[in-house]
Formats: structure tokens, sequence, C-alpha cells
């Protein structure tokens, strides 16, 4: 969790809590997918992150109390990349990248087996 998250990045959005002990920690009510309605707790694993284009597709996480998305930064450490790998780039551009990329460390972890 990061503990600078831009105003911009959490929902206002009506919601049903789940309750804690759950990996989807809340439901955003609104007239979207169902996937996209997930809110994660940051207690579990992240789910798998996917190429995002936009209409909230980014992943949402419960922080203090609060629906916010992912930020750029934190695609990047769930991708084993260092903070700012893909700076330069708007945060849903930098969010895709991170989303469409396999890193050399899920590369070495499926080759082990082999």
């Amino acid at each position: 969790m990061i503990d600078d998250a831009p105003e911009k990045d959490y929902y206002n959005k009506p919601y049903i809590f789940n309750g804690k002990d759950k990996r989807v920690i809340a439901t955003i009510q609104d007239n979207w997918l169902d996937i996209m309605k997930r809110v994660y707790n940051p207690d579990f694993k992240c789910a798998t992150l996917t190429c995002v284009s936009g209409g909230h597709q980014e992943k949402k996480v419960w922080d203090r109390g609060r629906i916010r998305k992912l930020s750029p930064v934190e695609y990047e450490r769930l991708q084993t990349l260092p903070d700012g790998f893909t700076e330069g780039y708007s945060d849903n551009v930098r969010r895709t990248l991170c989303g469409n990329g396999w890193t050399k460390e899920v590369i070495k972890h499926i080759f082990k087996g082999l």
C-alpha cells in the first residue's frame, strides 16, 4: 500500500461491504461488469493484473475505509519492476504496460520446473 495516493484515485460510489475476512472486501454498486465492481482486500494476494484500457478496469483496493484504484507504482511492484519503471507515461498507460508485461521473475518461476 502507498501512503500518498492522489484524491483522484478514490471512488465516491455506493458499495456493499462483504467483510474483512473476504478477498473481495467490497462490491461497488454501479452498472459495470462484475469484475470491475470488485474491491480487493489488501490482506490477500492481488488478483491478476490485466491490460487496462480505461472504463474503471484497473484493480481497486480497500484503503483505510475507502475504495481506490491501485497506483502505477503498486502495479510496478506487483510485477517486480523497480518503482518508476514506466514513468513518463500517463497513469492508465503505465497500468496497461504492467498488465501486458511479463517480468524476469515471473518467467524464471515458470521455467524453474522445466
